[in-house]
């Protein structure tokens, strides 16, 4: 009697692999880098989005209450994007724009502000895809703040 071994005598069927959809569902194996010694991350090859998540980008108008932004849309629809969100404060703005979850709020002092501050010009992106998951607050009333969603 010989010997035999138990599990998978080909090494690629053990791989992790994906089905590609849009290559007839092809199975391709999922590869990955050496970061450091001991750690390896996944290899992403990154090819953007065919399509905007909106066609309109309206700038949002920010006053001093917490708000959610999807409300200050002039539809007040939520929007999705499939990476993220960025933001601009207009460079005409005269006070400060604060950026973050549902109990943002500006302050008068910079150690009690609650989210990330936008200053005249600034911007940020976020990699939040629903816009009703930010919320503005801001020094002054009629702060504008732009926006695209990715």
């Amino acid at each position: 009697m010989g010997n035999f071994m138990s599990g998978y005598s080909d090494p690629d069927a053990s791989a992790n692999i994906v089905r590609v959809s849009d290559a007839g569902n092809q199975k391709k194996i999922v590869s990955g880098v050496t970061v450091g010694e001991n750690e390896v991350a996944m290899q992403v090859s990154d090819h953007g989005s065919p399509d905007l998540a909106s066609v309109s980008f309206n700038a949002l108008t920010v006053g001093t209450t917490a708000t959610n932004l999807a409300s200050l849309t002039t539809n007040k629809v939520d929007v999705r994007a499939k990476r993220g969100i960025q933001f601009k404060a207009a460079s005409g703005n005269s006070g400060t724009i604060v950026l973050g979850g549902s109990s943002v709020a500006y302050n008068a002092s910079a150690g009690s502000i609650n989210g990330i501050p936008l200053e005249a010009g600034d911007t940020i992106f976020l990699e939040v895809t629903r816009l009703s998951a930010i919320f503005a607050d801001a020094s002054a009333s009629s702060q504008v703040l732009h926006w695209i969603a990715y």
